[in-house]
Order: C-alpha cells, then structure tokens, then sequence
C-alpha cells in the first residue's frame, strides 16, 4: 500500500511537469524527386547517401511511404493541406491551390505551426515553383528565395537540344556553391544556429534530384559507367 499511496501521489506532479514541457522546433526537408534510391531505403545499390542514412539511423525511417500524386504539384499540396487530390480537385502542376474551392479554408501545415505560436521559416521548394503562385505566402513568417547559378559547359551536354530543361543530364562547369540548394541549406543552417525568439517550424526544400539532372562533375565521378547497372523495365 505504501508503495501504492507514492504513486498515486506522484501522479498529479509528474503530469504537471509533463504539461509544462517546452516546444520543440521543427526541421522539415522536401527532397524533390528522391524516391527509394537512397541507401537506407535500399532502392538501388551502391548509390552513396550517408548523410541520409545516418538522419534514418537516429530517427523511424519508414519504407512503406506513398506518394498521394505523381506530379510535384498536387503531391505537395497533399502533404501540405491533408487533402488527396481527389477530394482537392488539384490534379495537375498548372492548377494553383487557391482555385480548389476545398482548399479555400484549409489548414495548411505552416499555418497550423504559426497559428500554435511558432515561427515559420522556410526556403526551397516547400510548395510546389518555390514561393510563387502555388505557396501559401500568408502561413511565413519569412520565407528567403533561392536561385540556382550554376553554370553549363559551352560544348552542351548528353540529351541534346530536346533534352534541355527536361531530360538532359551531365555536370555543371562550377561548384557546389552555385547551386540553388547549396544556397537554400546555407539558409538554413544560419537560422538552426541562430537563437530564436520563439519555437520554429523551419521549412527545408531541396530541389535535386528533380531533372534536368545537372551537377557538380564529382558527383559524377563517383559513379564510374562501367560500374552503374541499370534499372530492370518489365515489358
């Protein structure tokens, strides 16, 4: 009984100092495009993420995720909103948001952490075309655009001039510091050091791997053509 009446009695303090816990911030990262083909997702092997593999060791990594549309824009509304296209009406990358009369009202996720008093920030691409007329301006406090710099090699790259924009690939002629995501972590990491007047819900958009897939020639490097084994396509 003793040990009982000790428990009982604990129980009003232990949950007044769970309740009285602070916020904890929030990182989101979008990666564009990325798939399973990451190592702790197993999707294609000997491909090289041990950044990602290690976030995936210190968390719950789940493999059995699925995506609410096959196109960047009403996938993203999806997460954003919690609507599924069908019931959206956003189907396609050219249909803004705010036409869905479904969405006119809704709680997007920044709005939500806004409105439970955090501050919002965000840069890359949360929404779908980074901060333009597909995002939800109103759920930022500060959201910082960012633009990619890098520039291609005079001689052209692998697909030809129908390729260009779309399905072209090869490596840039510079570094990893004119690339728009290398701008958007530098963002980031600046507001992860810094110290915040408020809890933050800090929003991370990496635009690669979407195409056109260009980049930095070491990143080539690591994955000699002779040593790449291609992808089984069923008939």
């Amino acid at each position: 009984m003793l040990t009982r009446r000790a428990l009982l009695g604990s129980a009003p303090f232990v949950f007044a100092k769970a309740a009285a816990k602070p916020k904890r911030n929030v990182l989101f990262i979008a990666i564009d495009d990325l798939n399973d083909w990451v190592g702790c997702l197993g999707g294609y092997r000997g491909v090289q993420t041990p950044n990602l593999d290690q976030l995936a060791r210190q968390g719950v990594n789940f493999r059995s995720a699925h995506c609410a549309a096959p196109l960047c824009n009403p996938a993203r509304a999806a997460i954003l909103t919690g609507k599924m296209p069908a019931a959206s009406g956003v189907y396609a990358n050219n249909q803004p948001m705010s036409g869905s009369r479904v969405l006119e009202r809704v709680i997007t996720l920044n709005q939500h952490f806004k409105n439970s008093g955090y501050i919002t920030l965000g840069s890359g691409k949360i929404y779908h075309g980074t901060y333009g007329k597909f995002a939800d301006k109103a759920g930022w406090d500060d959201y910082h655009v960012t633009k990619d710099k890098s520039r291609l090699p005079s001689e052209g790259l692998q697909g030809g001039a129908t390729a260009q924009g779309n399905f072209d690939f090869g490596p840039t002629a510079t570094g990893d510091d004119e690339m728009q995501d290398f701008a958007t972590t530098g963002w980031i990491e600046g507001h992860l050091k810094r110290k915040q007047p408020a809890q933050m819900f800090l929003a991370c958009g990496i635009t690669r791997p979407h195409l056109p897939w260009y980049a930095p020639k070491k990143y080539f490097d690591m994955y000699p053509l002779d040593a790449i084994t291609l992808p089984v396509v069923k008939e």
